[in-house]
Formats: C-alpha cells, sequence, structure tokens
C-alpha cells in the first residue's frame, strides 16, 4: 500500500491542477478512465526516466479495437509518449460491439528508445491499486494493451530503457 500512495498523492495533485501543464517530472501519475495524454520523457541517469505530463484532456469516445492508428497524429513532439486510456470494442452488429467491449491503453512511442514501465491498475472505484503486465514500448511504434474488465484508473511509472 505504501507503494501506492505516492500515485494517489501525485493523481490528486495533477487533477487539482490539470491547468498547470506542462507538470514537473514525476517518476509516475495516475490517470482516470477517458484519458487522453501525452508524457514526455526526461532522463534520470542513462537508464532511468520520469516524465511530465505535456497534454492532458478527457477522451469519452469508445474506438476500434484493432484499427486505431488515426487516434495519433503522424508527427509528434521528441521523446514523448501519446496515450489514449479508454473504451474499445469490435465487431459488426451492435450486439457483437457489446460484447467486445474493453478497456484499452493505446500508445505511440516518439522517443528513441524502447521502454519498459510498471502499470498499476484500479479495478474498484476507491479501492486500491494492483500491479499489471504489460508489453512496454517500442521506438517508433504504436502498442495497446487491453483488458476485459473495468479499469476506473491506471498508474503508470518506472519507465526504464530495454
Amino acid at each position: 500500500m505504501k507503494r501506492y500512495l505516492p500515485i494517489l498523492f501525485l493523481f490528486v495533485i495533477f487533477h487539482g491542477f490539470a491547468q498547470d501543464l506542462p507538470t514537473e517530472p514525476a517518476n509516475g501519475f495516475a490517470f482516470p478512465i477517458g484519458s487522453k495524454f501525452t508524457i514526455k520523457l526526461v532522463p534520470i541517469d542513462s537508464v532511468s526516466f520520469k516524465y511530465s505530463i505535456i497534454k492532458y484532456e478527457p477522451f469519452r469516445e469508445t474506438v476500434d479495437t484493432f484499427y486505431n492508428e488515426n487516434l495519433f497524429a503522424k508527427k509528434g513532439e521528441k521523446d514523448t509518449i501519446d496515450f489514449y486510456f479508454c473504451l474499445g470494442t469490435n465487431g459488426k452488429t451492435e450486439e457483437e460491439k457489446k460484447k467486445n467491449m474493453q478497456v484499452l491503453l493505446i500508445f505511440k512511442n516518439r522517443s528513441k528508445y524502447t521502454m519498459s514501465y510498471d502499470s498499476d491498475i484500479q479495478r474498484k472505484e476507491e479501492g486500491e491499486y494492483e500491479k499489471t503486465s504489460n508489453m512496454g514500448t517500442y521506438k517508433g511504434a504504436i502498442g495497446t494493451e487491453m483488458w476485459p474488465y473495468m479499469i476506473h484508473s491506471i498508474g503508470l511509472n518506472n519507465f526504464k530503457r530495454k
């Protein structure tokens, strides 16, 4: 639990001062479902990074789980990663789409680094955060993490070069 208190603290600070972007670089922040944000990587040493949130806005759309490259601009700021933490689905009928609804974290790594990071999810409102696995980010690539259950918030921290 002690490990999650800094993330929760940063989450509260971030939402209280959302208009004060970019944020001061930190090891991690937490984001609610329905978020679109861009982080800027700030090196600590040759391996580890803090990050600053340089853009944030609510994102309430439901996206296509598999065809979502159009979410990202062709060009972006150097050493940044763009994220969408939202709902996604696929299928031809409304019934299929409802059945296939998932929580997605979609990202495009605009840095020159392949990165690993830790992710913690909050499955219950006001609940505790629990560690979840992720695939990391690959330089220049779009990636997608997906969960078949509701996640209210995700904490991203401990970014490191692979």
